[in-house]
């Protein structure tokens, strides 16, 4: 489906052995459940990128296919990031959709 490296706070180093007890909870909800620091803001970046070597290989793709990159940074409310997820979709098997609502003012 897709590739996917987390990368967490070192003070939450010990949280692996959790994540792979509980493989479908997402990290981010095992950190605030293990630690209670919280989300106040999620920001998303999402690029088009070509695949190369090992990745496309493991993705069963030829090298240089296109992918959609997504990088996630979780903020405490300090502003903090805590974990920050890359995650790489190979572009027939992702898309995005989007709904804007014009407010009432």
């Amino acid at each position: 489906m897709g590739w996917t490296d987390v990368y967490v706070d070192p003070a939450y180093a010990k949280i692996e052995e959790v994540v792979r007890a509980s493989p479908h909870t997402l990290i981010i909800s095992l950190i605030e459940a293990r630690y209670g620091r919280r989300i106040a803001e999620i920001r998303q970046d999402i690029r088009a990128i070509n695949v190369s070597g090992t990745m496309a290989r493991a993705l069963r793709l030829e090298a240089g296919a296109a992918a959609l990159k997504i990088v996630r940074r979780c903020l405490d409310a300090a502003g903090q990031a805590f974990e920050v997820s890359v995650t790489v979709h190979p572009a027939e098997r992702f898309s995005v959709s989007m709904r804007l609502q014009r407010s009432g003012s």
